[in-house]
């Protein structure tokens, strides 16, 4: 299930952003973050003047503190919401025989978090943090909000304010997702590396707070002084499978 936190604001004409946080991690939820805002509220440069930019540009207390002053702002000229999808539904649906891509999954939480405004609030534009193609992306928010004006491009979270607003939403739900001892979840992170050495159990492997579909987790599974190789028989041929996509098992699609 996604978890939806939301903050309303009763304007109809907004400026909206989308960003995430925790793509690349092999720890952790990959979380979105959707803000929005009156365009003329965004045309005064308030979020400029609480210093909002791309949440990775950013110290952890800066990024804590500007979220508290969002969140701060008179409802109706601020609202955010996000969408947090574990580890555990990265790697069901990542693993599963009906396979589902990290993409489609990010693509599907951004037209849901947007979808959610879009059927609030009339929609000046839309900047969104660019994760692959841009075409594709576009195309895919397009099936349910076809006459939008989109931006979607690459480092929009430093670009435009609104999008680092949904940066600091979503990095800041993320790290209070995180468990101290994991490091930053990223696997170059000597901290989370030594996490992953001393949390995989030779049999039953890594908790549901891993991502299983990673290839940092693949390559200890494949290591014989780490992991006991196990072959274990469907009750069911997998190719007999009718069970529904993953994506919608989890809730994800949106529902027209």
């Amino acid at each position: 299930m996604i978890v939806f936190l939301v903050h309303h604001v009763s304007e109809k004409l907004m400026i909206v952003g989308i960003d995430e946080a925790g793509r690349g991690p092999v720890c952790g939820p990959l979380v979105y973050g959707i803000a929005w805002m009156p365009a003329k509220v965004y045309q005064t440069g308030i979020l400029e003047k609480l210093g909002v930019n791309d949440s990775k540009a950013l110290s952890a207390d800066t990024r804590e503190y500007i979220y508290e002053q969002l969140h701060a702002l008179p409802k109706d000229d601020f609202g955010c919401n996000t969408a947090v999808i574990s580890a555990d539904q990265i790697s069901r649906a990542m693993l599963a025989p009906r396979k589902t891509s990290l993409n489609l999954l990010s693509f599907e939480a951004a037209r849901s978090l947007l979808y959610q405004v879009f059927t609030s609030y009339e929609i000046e534009h839309v900047y969104i943090d660019l994760v692959s193609p841009e075409s594709q992306y576009a195309a895919y928010i397009r099936e349910l909000m076809p006459n939008l004006a989109l931006t979607i491009c690459a480092k929009a979270d430093g670009k435009y304010p609104i999008t680092g607003a949904a940066s600091i939403v979503a990095k800041v739900t993320r790290d209070r997702h995180i468990k101290a001892q994991w490091g930053s979840g990223y696997p170059s992170d000597p901290k989370t590396k030594e996490y992953l050495d001393k949390a995989c159990h030779s049999i039953y492997g890594f908790p549901a707070h891993i991502r299983h579909s990673w290839e940092t987790v693949k390559r200890i599974y494949d290591t014989p002084s780490k992991c006991i190789k196990c072959t274990f028989i469907a009750d069911t041929p997998l190719e007999n499978d009718t069970s529904t996509s993953v994506l919608e098992s989890l809730g994800i699609l949106t529902q027209t």
